[in-house]
């Protein structure tokens, strides 16, 4: 399976590299854009399907799309699996209802939280809390890629176990087989993964 959702993550052109700034401010040479994914049909297709094998083992009573990149993805497997999905926000709206999930959720129901990808996971906590705040059981998130960053612990200290269909070192790896990555590049992701302050602060040295 890593092999196909690699295939098709690399067909909707979702890796970039050179220097990208991070919402955390931090700098790194690989950006991974997974909103596009929509806009290749076949790569949302195959992607969706590796997710729906997951889904359909774990049995949620519902999906929770996370905004942004969260929403597509649940749609397209609520269509596929049968199950209803609602999606939360990063905060309540300041108008209405004030809600911070939107769509139909009862207490407690079993909810897995759906999203593109996980970092460190910290942005990951206001959704699980939304949906907890709501009336939701949150106990499994599920996500395309790992960027093994420590994310999976992150969601472990509340009580969520976290399920992804590829890391970034997999990913990385099918790249550079099918001859898409330069291996020094490849190298420069590697170190900067392994370590990102002394990644960041060779490139400052040499600028």
């Amino acid at each position: 399976m890593i092999d196909e959702v690699a295939g098709a993550l690399c067909d909707a052109r979702v890796v970039r590299f050179g220097v990208f700034t991070y919402v955390s401010g931090r700098k790194g040479p690989i950006y991974v854009d997974m909103r596009v994914l929509p806009s290749t049909v076949s790569a949302m297709d195959a992607v969706t399907d590796a997710m729906a094998e997951t889904v359909d083992e774990l049995g949620p009573d519902i999906l929770a799309g996370a905004e942004t990149a969260g929403i597509p993805l649940a749609a397209v497997l609520s269509m596929k699996t049968g199950i209803p999905m609602v999606y939360v926000r990063k905060k309540p709206k300041e108008h209405g209802t004030r809600s911070q999930v939107e769509g139909f959720l009862d207490d407690g129901q079993r909810v897995l939280l759906i999203d593109d990808m996980i970092t460190d996971g910290g942005s990951k906590l206001a959704f699980i809390a939304g949906v907890r705040e709501a009336g939701g059981e949150v106990g499994d998130a599920l996500v395309v890629l790992d960027r093994l960053q420590g994310g999976s612990a992150t969601l472990a200290r509340v009580g969520v176990t976290l399920h992804s269909l590829i890391n970034l070192p997999e990913l990385l790896d099918y790249m550079v087989v099918e001859g898409l990555l330069e291996r020094e590049r490849y190298n420069e992701v590697v170190s900067y993964l392994a370590d990102p302050d002394e990644w960041e602060g060779r490139r400052q040295a040499d600028a």
